[in-house]
Parts: C-alpha cells; structure tokens; sequence
C-alpha cells in the first residue's frame, strides 16, 4: 500500500510539473499529429481546435480560442503580444484617420474630389518614406535601444497634431497646416507599427511553423479594432462634427508610450552603451541599403510634392518616371528574391487605379446633391459596411487558415486578385444604376460586394505579411519591411494620381454641390478600367513570387545578386 501511495503521490507532482511548463510542440493540443518525421509544412503550426483530428476532446470553441492564445504566449511571448494589442490593435488599427480626411475636407468646403484623392495622398508620405525610418532605426541607437526611442518620440508629437487639429474650429487653420497635421497623425502610425512589424517579425522567423498563427491574431484584433473605430468615428461625425475625432485620439496615440517606456519589445541593449551610436547589425549590408534607404525617402518627398501640384496629368508622369527608378533602386540595392517581390507590390498598387475620391461622394451625396444616387448615412458609409467587411475579414482568415495554410503564396494571390478584379466588373452595375434597374438595393448590392471583396482579400493580406516577414534578414527587420512598406504606398501614391487623372478625363468631378448628377455619368467607365488594369499583376505573379508555402523559410542572405553578395 505504501509502495503504491509513493508512486501516486509521483505521478501526481510529474503531472503539477508539466502543468507549469511550456507546451513542448509535440505534445501541443493544437497542432495535428503527424508522423516524428514529418517537415514543417507538414505539420504547420498550431490551428484551432476545429481543424484538429482530436476535435471530440474539446470542450467548446471558447476554451480552444484560449487554448490557441496560451500556445501563441508560449511559442512567443506575453511581451510581443500585449506590444501588438497596445500599438497595432488599439493605437495604430483603432485611430481612424483615413476614413475621417474625406469628412473633415468636405466640411473645410471647396474640395473637389480628385484634389480629395491628392491631400490623401500627401498625407499617407510617411508610409512611403518608412525605408528611411526602418534603416534610421536599425543603424541608430539611442542607448542601446533601436525602436522604443522611435516609437516615444513619434507617438509625443502625433498626440500634439491631434490636439491642434482637433480643438481647432474646421476653418480656423489653414489647408496646408491640416494637411501637415494629417502628414503628422500617419507619421506615428507608420513608424509604430512598422517598429511592431519588425519585432514580430523576428519572432515569426524564429518559429515560422506558426507564422500564419501569429499573423492571424495581429489581422484579426486589428480588424476588431478598426470596426470599433469606425462606430466611433461615425457617431461623433453625426452628432458633434469631424474634428472632435481628432480630439478623441489623443488618448489612443499616448498608447506606444507604454512599451516603449516598460521595453515590452524586449530589446536588449549592452552594458554603457554610448547616449547614441550605430547598430552592428547593419555593417554587412552597408551602403547599398543606406543609398537605397535615402533615394525612396527623396522619393516619398518628391511624391509628395506632386500631390499638391494641380495639373493631373505632370503629377501622372513624373509619378510614372519615379516608380521607373524606384524599381531600379530595388534591383541594384536588393536581392534578387528582395527586388522581385518589392517591384510586385509596386506594380500591383500602381494598376488600383484608385477611384476612391469620386466613390465617396457617389455614395455619400444627399438627395438635393445627386438625386439618383444611394444617399448613404456617416452611420451606414462607415459603420455598417466596415461590420460587414470585418465579419468577412474574419471568414477570410478562418478559410485560409482551414484550406491554404499549406498552399503556396501563387495559390492565394491568384483567388484574391482574380477575386477582386471579379467584384470590380460587379460594381459597373452600381456606377452605371442598373443594379436599380435589376431591382437589387444599393445597400444590398454594396454590401454583398464588400462582404465579397474583404473575404478573398484577406487571401491576399495574410500571406502578404508573411512573406514580407520571411524577407527580412536579421538585424535589419525594420528596413526591409520599410522596403516593401515603401513600395505598396509609393505604389498607391502613383496609382491615386493616375486614378485622379482618369476621373478628370472622363469628366467626374463631384465636389457635394447641388444637383451634380451628370458628373457621376462616366464613373462606371473609370470602373471598368481599373477592373482590367488588375490583369497585369495576376500575369507577372507566375514569375515573380517565391515557389514556396509560408511556413518554409526564404534564405535571402545567399542570394546571388543586389546588397547581400
């Protein structure tokens, strides 16, 4: 009796033991059992409980969510985690400003659409100058630290902007102090979550079995945090005015303090370390991404620059002739596999030809403004379909977490471009009014396109953050991020200006005067343009994207060409 009490007492502390302990992978609940031998695309990462092959000893879906969390804390880190949900989810994912720039210009009075577009564009610069914040991070210290200096001094003078912009009265200040004002407010959300990126990324490439994992819990509480941002900002532009937005971000921009101060980023720095100095990390790559780092900064001013120019047609070209020479730089200064992917993503925000000025007041114009149109509510334009579009963000990922996690990068792309060149052929019908004609409602047809559009565009966002993950050599997480960063807003930059020429042609300039119907006559044509110019990209992605799933790993150190050689 003696003998069998020791040996239960045993078997009972081996079991407190383990209780305590990290969940070694193999024994991980999550994961699908495969065989010992088995890669790591074969056995890809935890999934939720659903997917696994012991489904019957799970007790409901609530404890396989926290069960999926504790083996992301486990593989990563409370640390990175609670940085993501301070920074990403409720700072730089909840802060509305690009939806809230169109509403506040309009109110400012005697903006026309594609000048709309324009100040966009402008005020989205520090998303295209982030090859110089990344490199300027990597190779600068500040007492040892490379990204908590950044991310205070960012969030500091972001608080100020939304403090003028929204305690000042809409008229007050002038257009090109907003505008600067906006340039500001994106500085620290670029910064912030280009810092935050860099970090998970070094994590991802650590354990890249669970890279989809990870990626998904930043979309999803990023997603969640847009959708409540949205409601916010629509009930405070209904019942107290745009600029009160402004003036309610000031708590969420203080947000990135907390980390930085309490270094949740886990940097690491050596003992008296100098006040400032330059990283090691940064040495083998040296002046090639140094160069390349400075000429997209230029670059992004010089974007800039043309977006407050008024003739469309010299902002077309020039920004054509800058994208020339950007992909160039990516060639010279890259990789091979860096430059592939980089001028993909150029190219494939380049043909968006961006309709989003003239979108917004089609769908937004009052009765006595544009009498056949769909006269949608703040409430409705921002909180209904951003419910509708998160929900699906949602269906989005569970699918791909269900079905492509193990399909090649080729796979995804192609559902997700093909898909949305798909629903822009479908939006003829509400730009040209026959949907009305069909019987269909503009809500429903609106929604069902945006329900559609979210869905297979998260087959696209998923993997796109992966494998720019996958991309990043040690040490230098946060330039090349910033390279790819760099080259989807500077893409989108060109994209907007070509998009904003087209709807001058064609005659759409809608500006929320009275009675501006015949305006909106050619926008379906402008549609229709940018549903083929979405055939390029589908073609080049063949060639262009990596031969691989995104838990194998991409060695870009022993590429033969560009900076790493």
């Amino acid at each position: 009796m003696a003998i069998n009490s020791a040996a239960e007492e045993e078997r009972k502390n081996a079991g407190r033991q383990h209780h305590h302990q990290p969940i070694p992978r193999a024994h991980d609940p999550l994961i699908q059992k495969k065989k010992p031998a088995t890669t790591s695309k074969a056995a890809a990462g935890s999934v939720p409980a659903s997917r696994s092959t012991s489904g019957k000893n799970t007790k409901n879906s609530q404890w396989q969510f926290f069960s999926w969390l504790n083996t992301l804390k486990d593989v990563y880190g409370a640390s990175i985690l609670m940085t993501i949900v301070l920074v990403s989810h409720l700072c730089v994912r909840f802060i509305p400003v690009s939806v809230t720039i169109g509403y506040y210009l309009r109110e400012f009075g005697g903006v026309k659409a594609a000048e709309v577009q324009a100040y966009k564009a402008v005020a989205r610069a520090p998303y295209a100058m982030s090859p110089l914040f990344g490199y300027l991070s990597d190779a600068l210290h500040f007492r040892g630290y490379n990204k908590a200096p950044y991310i205070a001094f960012s969030s500091v003078v972001a608080m100020g902007a939304y403090a003028v912009v929204g305690f000042s009265p809409v008229g007050l200040l002038s257009l090109p102090m907003v505008i600067l004002g906006f340039v500001t407010m994106n500085l620290q959300m670029e910064y912030c979550g280009l810092l935050v990126r860099a970090k998970y990324a070094e994590k991802l490439k650590e354990n890249p079995d669970y890279s989809t994992d990870l990626i998904s819990f930043v979309q999803g509480g990023g997603t969640i945090a847009t959708l409540l941002s949205q409601i916010m900002a629509a009930l405070i532009i209904q019942n107290y005015g745009t600029r009160y937005v402004f003036a309610v971000c000031v708590l969420p921009a203080m947000l990135p303090l907390y980390p930085a101060m309490t270094n949740l980023l886990q940097e690491k720095p050596e003992e008296n370390a100098p006040c400032c100095g330059l990283s090691k990390g940064t040495s083998k790559y040296g002046k090639k991404y140094l160069t390349l780092c400075i000429f997209m900064g230029f670059e992004a001013i010089f974007l800039m620059c043309l977006g407050m120019m008024e003739n469309s047609l010299t902002r077309c070209v020039l920004g054509l002739v800058a994208s020339v020479f950007l992909a160039i730089g990516f060639i010279i200064f890259t990789p091979r596999m860096i430059a592939k992917v980089a001028i993909f993503f150029l190219l494939i925000c380049i043909c968006s030809l961006s309709n989003s000025g003239a979108e917004y007041y089609f769908y937004t114009d009052t009765a006595e403004q544009y009498p056949e149109g769909p006269h949608f509510s703040a409430m409705f334009y921002l909180t209904v379909r951003s419910f509708v579009r998160s929900s699906c963000l949602f269906i989005g990922m569970y699918a791909y977490n269900r079905w492509l996690r193990d399909c090649k990068y080729k796979i995804g792309y192609l559902i997700g471009i093909g898909t949305t060149m798909c629903v822009r052929f479908a939006r003829l019908l509400i730009f040209s009014r026959w949907n009305i004609r069909l019987g269909i409602p503009d809500t429903v047809f609106t929604l069902t396109l945006d329900a559609l559009s979210a869905m297979f565009g998260e087959l696209i966002s998923l993997p796109n953050q992966i494998l720019m993950s996958h991309l990043c050599p040690k040490g230098l997480e946060s330039t090349v991020f910033a390279f790819m960063a760099g080259a989807f807003m500077m893409g989108g930059q060109v994209g907007t200006f070509l998009g904003a020429y087209l709807l001058k042609q064609l005659g759409v300039e809608p500006q929320g005067a009275a009675m501006e119907s015949r305006q909106f006559d050619n926008l379906w044509v402008a549609e229709l343009l940018s549903a083929v110019a979405c055939i390029p990209p589908l073609i080049m992605m063949l060639n262009i994207l990596p031969d691989k799933t995104p838990s194998e790993r991409i060695d870009v150190e022993d590429d033969d060409d560009g900076a790493g050689g």
